[in-house]
Formats: structure tokens, sequence, C-alpha cells
């Protein structure tokens, strides 16, 4: 029987211009040459204001192509922008940011096979944004879970289903909205779907939906313990996730590296909002501590 080792990491936050949380990427980067899994999966924000700063996708480029074993990467808000007409970036996708997006880092949204199994990455901004891609992507999603043939299926997205719970209600910025919530919730019913990863909410939680574990990954570059814990058993600390595929079967641990440093952002987020509006930070300055 073989194993397939897969890590999860995502919200790396990479910007040659404001290069904050370079530190803990550089210290990811050291891991995986020690570690040396099957594949890396980056799940979202890539980047600290890809909107905005078109070179940020430049830089994280770069950053990936650093790693030294296979990886595949998702979009998320930072990346190529938010579903209209949730403006909170004063940036909402658009045909020219996920353009961008594919330039750098391939298809926005993707299915692959690895070990048996079948992964689909799915582009959370794009669902219910009104844009071109979204029917292509649903289209894409229904056939490669229709046809993969009694493997067993794990689903990627930056976003999670639900924040409190599968029926809580509105347009939540933590989460999938509610029309595209209860379709993915009915599919991943009804082919068995048994991993939903994601990311984005920068904590780390385990939880189950019917037969589908729901894994949120943590950030590896920042926390904002002020927003609490929702009254939920979860861990905001930064890491990512170790996954070990075997035959239909596969276990998760939570990491977090010795070496990675808790940047906490509450102070920033408290006065000035998203940390998209953080001044400068060179990657050179950084460098010269």
């Amino acid at each position: 029987m073989s194993t397939f080792r897969l890590i999860q990491v995502s919200d790396t936050h990479l910007s040659r211009s404001h290069a904050y949380f370079q530190d803990n990427w550089d210290v990811f980067v050291d891991l995986m040459k020690e570690e040396m899994p099957d594949m890396v999966l980056i799940t979202g924000d890539l980047c600290i204001n890809g909107p905005k700063q078109p070179d940020d996708f430049v830089f994280a480029r770069e950053q990936m192509d650093r790693l030294s074993v296979p990886w595949r990467a998702i979009p998320g808000n930072h990346d190529a922008g938010e579903t209209p007409p949730d403006t909170r970036l004063g940036k909402p996708i658009t045909p020219k940011g996920r353009n961008n997006w594919i330039k750098y880092f391939g298809n926005d949204f993707w299915v692959e096979d690895w070990a048996g199994w079948r992964f689909i990455g799915l582009n959370a901004q794009l669902m219910e944004s009104g844009l071109k891609g979204e029917d292509a992507q649903i289209k894409m999603l229904e056939e490669a879970l229709k046809t993969a043939d009694r493997c067993p299926i794990a689903i990627a997205s930056h976003k999670p289903l639900y924040r409190l719970g599968p029926a809580e209600k509105g347009k939540s910025l933590s989460a999938i909205w509610p029309k595209s919530r209860k379709y993915l919730m009915h599919l991943c019913d009804h082919h068995k779907v048994k991993l939903f990863m994601s990311g984005h909410l920068h904590t780390y939680r385990s939880s189950r939906h019917k037969g589908t574990r729901l894994i949120w990954a943590p950030s590896s570059a920042f926390i904002n313990p002020s927003k609490g814990n929702w009254g939920l058993r979860m861990t905001r600390k930064l890491g990512f996730i170790r996954y070990t595929f075997e035959g239909r079967k596969f276990t998760h641990e939570l990491v977090q590296p010795p070496l990675f440093v808790n940047y906490d952002v509450s102070n920033w987020q408290k006065q000035f909002g998203s940390t998209t509006s953080l001044p400068p930070r060179p990657l050179d300055r950084h460098a010269a501590g």
C-alpha cells in the first residue's frame, strides 16, 4: 500500500514590498528540504495584496519556486480579489485578477489524482461572483466528482464551508456564502467526500460534517487573538498541516515549528483594519534586520 505525504500550508502573505512575514516562510522552505513530502498544497492568500500590488504575484511565485518538492496552489481573497460585492480589500475579483493568478500559478481550479485519491482545488472567491469562470468551475467540480470511480475524494478551498455551523445565514467574510455552501455540502454528502481542506481564518480546527472531515489550516504568517475563539474548539497558532494518505484512509497533525514567530497583528487591525494597509517594509530592509 503506497503512502502519500502532503503538507498543507496557508495564508503565507508574501510580498517583496511588505515583507513582514518572510522569516516564517524561510523557515518553512528549510523544513520542506528536510521533510521532503510528496506534495505541498498552498490553500490561498499567497500574496499580501495581489489585487493592488501585481509584484506580489511575481514575488510569491519566486518564493514557491524555492520549494524543493512539487506544489499546487489555489487562490485566496488576498490574491485575485474578493467575491463581489464584498470589497473589504477594495478590490473584488475580476477577469484581470484571475488572469494574473493563472499566469503565475496555473489554473485557479483544478483536479489531480495522487496516490489513488482524487484532489479537487477550488477558487472560493469565484463562487457567486457572476464571472465567466464560475460556471466552468461548477462543471469541472461536478465532472470530477462523477468520474472519481470510487476513489476517495479531497476538496481544497481557501474559505471554509462555514464558520459556526452549516445553517449560519448571511454573506459572511469568513466562509463560503450560503447558496454555494448548501450545494457544496450536498455534493460532499452525495459523493462521500472524505476531506474538505481550507485556510483563510488563520486558525487550526478539525471537525466533521456528516462523513466529511473539515480541516482549517492555520496561517504561516500572522494571527489575531483578539477575535476570540467564537465558542469553538480551535487553535490560533501559526503552523501547517501534515497529512498521510494510505489506501482510502488518512491521518493529519498540526505542526507548529519551533522557529515560527507567532506574529500578532491585533493591535494593527484594531486601529487600521486589514493588513493590506500596513506600511511598506521592503525585503531588503527585512534582510538587513
